[in-house]
């Protein structure tokens, strides 16, 4: 049945969520375009510990965590949504040289002056591309809204599609984000979980269900898609039962490793809360402190 939680319950769950999408990502990084063969080629089986792989030292996270800190820092130093402020936190952050940088959001931030800019930008991008502007890169930064908002679904809704749109003109990748949101926010808030009201939500929620060999085919076969991290963040927070077993499952099907991870971390951290999230993850993540403190800080506001 569900319950109310106490804030104390519901400080430590938003915990859970960011520092649970900062270990996805960052154990997720180094399976990154892998597949599960070539995963158990190299570490011996299933990766379980972070490690340093390529250009991503142990503990350091990608674009999945920098731009969710970016969005959860703006959200509580301007006590909410603040659309200008927002964007120029997202256009320093890609000026800044990031290691890594999804094509969709390049395309909407690298060269736009406004978030109005950046939406034009990130249209054309969709017409360019065929109409293949769904990408993971708004659902894998989303969470602080879910925190922020969670006592308020219109608003949760209205920014969760402002924040998406500014990078993701294909509305699908919107419809994901609010039910992700609407997802965390019942998590933390101990109530039922959301009705599915759209595809997107309605595959999420068909993935709980499904085969690890579909979901393994579908992680392979359509990367970087924003109903791929979704499925597989649902089908991992809500099918294993543990954090661990989660974000391990989730990372090692390989494919877009980390976002994937991340996704699942976020889920499965706002649904087992902080302390079910192993410290040998925890010890070396990086600026595992400031994550802890912009999530304690929303989910004070």
């Amino acid at each position: 049945m569900p319950f109310r939680r106490s804030k104390t319950d519901v400080v430590d769950r938003a915990r859970g969520a960011l520092l649970g999408l900062a270990v996805g990502d960052a154990l997720g990084a180094a399976l990154e375009w892998l597949s599960p063969e070539q995963i158990a080629a190299r570490y011996g089986g299933p990766l379980r510990d972070m490690v340093a792989s390529g250009m991503w030292a142990m503990g350091e996270w990608t674009d999945d965590t920098a731009m969710m800190l970016a969005l959860g820092q703006s959200l509580s130093d301007r006590d909410g949504y603040d659309e200008d402020d927002l964007f120029a936190r997202y256009a320093v952050w890609i000026r800044s040289g990031p290691k890594d940088v999804g094509s969709t959001v390049r395309g909407a931030l690298e060269r736009a002056r406004s978030a109005d800019e950046a939406r034009a930008l990130a249209e054309r991008y969709h017409e360019q591309s065929g109409a293949r502007s769904a990408g993971n890169g708004s659902l894998m930064r989303t969470a602080p809204i879910g925190i922020r908002y969670r006592g308020d679904r219109s608003e949760l809704e209205r920014c969760t599609r402002a924040d998406s749109s500014m990078t993701h003109h294909d509305p699908l990748a919107a419809d994901a984000c609010v039910f992700f949101n609407l997802t965390l926010a019942a998590l933390l808030d101990g109530r039922k979980l959301p009705k599915p009201e759209s595809a997107a939500a309605e595959a999420a929620m068909a993935a709980t269900a499904a085969g690890e060999d579909d979901l393994l085919d579908e992680v392979q076969r359509r990367t970087g898609f924003v109903l791929t991290a979704l499925r597989v963040g649902y089908a991992a927070a809500f099918g294993r039962e543990s954090f661990e077993d989660a974000v391990v499952f989730a990372a090692n099907l390989g494919g877009d490793a980390d976002t994937n991870a991340a996704v699942a971390g976020a889920l499965a951290g706002a649904r087992y809360g902080t302390d079910a999230i192993p410290q040998r993850w925890l010890e070396p993540l990086r600026d595992r402190e400031v994550i802890s403190g912009v999530a304690t800080r929303l989910a004070r506001a």
